[in-house]
């Protein structure tokens, strides 16, 4: 986990917010559950709602959690909410909790409690028979029957990774955005907003690349041997590169989160699932100020199942990078930064991050999604990356050509 973020600051991962009752008194096994989820080793933080009075108290019992007072001010993205446990049903909670419970379930957040044989059961050390109680429909989905406080957080982890919706108002705007790029109204949507359909038509905004470099995160994407490769169209995850000015002239930025949504500007960005659409147009419809949008959804170009996209684990946005330089089939591909969190240099160049997946995404998950995908391509690979080229030689009956660097 994470270290705790001080006070009135915001958590540095995706979190997932433990609601705590306002009188501050944790039921038997809620605190064990509480230090489990701190001492998980995954990339995650775990922040804590308390009612003033009882913040202190809290933040001092659990320093590696974030503790933050339930305010007005709270809300589900400062938070950066991923999954919510109520400890205590949810008319002991503080106002502010509860609101933050509403607007959770609004945004299919999922969001447990503890129930009180889950607690006794925890307390004990001993498995307990439905644990947590679901807070509505985005919870339900996988809801362990029978746990310990070890499946319990591996449940609770694994529902961060679960897809959230957008606000009420918000998706109904890209919805409506969707309808209308795709009927007769389009021409009077393209000066604002313009979808590349096709296979074509990407290939044709890019100019035909025959080298496409893409670069992931990792830190094998500050290598400076990368500068000196030639390459027709440079692939970039996200948007964190840009403040290191290196490689920064991306032709595509393929946006996974809607702070690189906004980031990317002008830029052509590439979205991985129809899901992931509705995001977009939703963020960049509520800041027009970034700029015309110019967008392709890779589901649509690379021909693959939506279930590949949006079930949990899914694929990180690097591997959906890939998928859609495969697709356009060019003669070689650059690939560095695709370091899958296993590279002795950290998660990204020059930063202190816990070098993990997050919980939406996992190792065994990328690599076979790049093993699918590359199965399909037949040209050259240069790539500095070591886990990406050890993902690369264990494709069976491969007709791509891995190259030395050194050859280049």
């Amino acid at each position: 986990m994470s270290a705790g973020a001080s006070a009135g600051h915001r958590p540095p991962e995706e979190a997932i917010v433990i609601l705590l009752p306002a009188l501050g008194i944790l039921p038997p096994g809620a605190a064990a559950l509480i230090s489990a989820l701190c001492a998980d080793g995954r990339r995650l933080s775990v922040v804590l709602v308390a009612a003033r009075p009882d913040a202190p108290a809290v933040a001092g019992r659990f320093p590696a959690a974030c503790t933050v007072v339930a305010g007005p001010g709270l809300s589900l993205a400062w938070l950066r909410t991923r999954a919510i446990l109520c400890i205590e049903t949810a008319s002991a909670l503080p106002a502010a909790a509860r609101r933050l419970l509403a607007r959770a379930h609004r945004r299919d957040i999922p969001a447990f409690s503890l129930t009180e044989a889950g607690a006794l059961a925890l307390a004990e050390g001993r498995q307990a028979e439905w644990p947590l109680a679901p807070l509505g429909r985005a919870a339900v989905e996988g809801l362990p029957a029978c746990a310990d406080l070890a499946a319990t957080v591996d449940h609770l982890v694994a529902a961060m990774g679960f897809e959230r919706g957008e606000r009420p108002i918000v998706s109904r705007m890209a919805r409506v955005a969707q309808r209308l790029l795709s009927g007769p109204y389009r021409p009077l949507v393209s000066p604002a907003i313009r979808k590349l359909a096709d296979r074509k038509d990407l290939t044709s905004a890019l100019g035909r690349p025959q080298t496409i470099m893409c670069l992931g995160n990792g830190p094998t994407s500050a290598d400076p041997r990368l500068a000196g490769m030639a390459h027709d169209a440079l692939f970039r995850v996200n948007h964190q590169w840009q403040a290191g000015g290196y490689l920064t002239g991306a032709d595509v930025i393929f946006a996974g989160v809607k702070k690189s949504m906004r980031a990317a500007g002008s830029t052509l960005i590439g979205v991985a699932s129809h899901r992931k659409e509705e995001a977009l147009l939703g963020t960049r419809l509520t800041s027009p100020w970034n700029g015309a949008l110019r967008y392709f959804v890779v589901e649509e170009i690379a021909g693959i199942a939506s279930d590949a996209l949006n079930g949990h684990p899914r694929p990180t946005t690097g591997a959906v990078m890939l998928a859609a330089a495969i697709a356009l089939a060019p003669r070689r591909l650059i690939v560095a930064g695709m370091d899958m969190f296993a590279d002795p240099a950290g998660a990204y160049p020059g930063q202190n991050t816990v070098n993990a997946y997050t919980a939406a995404h996992d190792r065994n998950t990328d690599a076979e999604f790049i093993r699918t995908h590359l199965r399909r391509y037949e040209g050259e690979i240069v790539t500095l990356s070591a886990a990406f080229a050890e993902v690369a030689q264990k494709v069976e009956d491969g007709h791509f050509i891995l190259i030395d660097p050194a050859h280049c």
